[in-house]
């Protein structure tokens, strides 16, 4: 398990530095940029049910202590935050590369998670995200690989 990981960290690791900016676009107007912007509304607005939808039905996703994991196993791990009225995730994304061939590509960002209380709505989490993409026969993108590290707390 642990040389499977170590040469899927490597693959991605490998395959990220040889992506650039397609022929000198700006990211914002990159086609990924415009789908993780979508993806955040969805999940905001649907959740677990906005985020799989933007997942590919390969989706993988690497968390602490643990392994790869898919698609359903991450929608069985994330329902109770993605489901939860009183909690809200959003991210934007603040870089994003594609491949030269346009059918892969990567977006970086930053994320927050909100909670609402009777005390009102304050900050729960924040951190960076890394979300790989790809495009699919139908023209769509979707994410194949994402994840994140949260931010370290602020001290009180």
């Amino acid at each position: 398990m642990k040389k499977a990981y170590r040469f899927s960290v490597v693959v991605l690791l490998l395959g990220l530095s040889a992506f650039a900016v397609r022929s000198g676009e700006q990211d914002t107007k990159l086609p990924i940029w415009k789908a993780d912007e979508e993806f955040s509304r969805v999940t905001g607005e649907r959740g677990l049910e906005g985020f799989l939808s933007c997942v590919a039905e390969d989706f993988q996703t690497v968390r602490p202590n643990s392994p790869l994991i898919g698609k359903r196993e991450f929608g069985e791990s994330w329902s109770k935050l993605l489901n939860d009225p009183a909690a809200k995730i959003a991210w934007k994304p603040l870089l994003a590369r594609m491949s030269k061939s346009g059918d892969l590509g990567y977006t970086v960002g930053s994320y927050e998670i909100t909670r609402t209380d009777e005390k009102g709505t304050r900050p729960a989490g924040s951190g960076k995200y890394v979300s790989i993409w790809r495009k699919q026969k139908d023209g769509s993108w979707k994410v194949i690989l994402d994840t994140g590290v949260q931010d370290t707390a602020p001290k009180p």
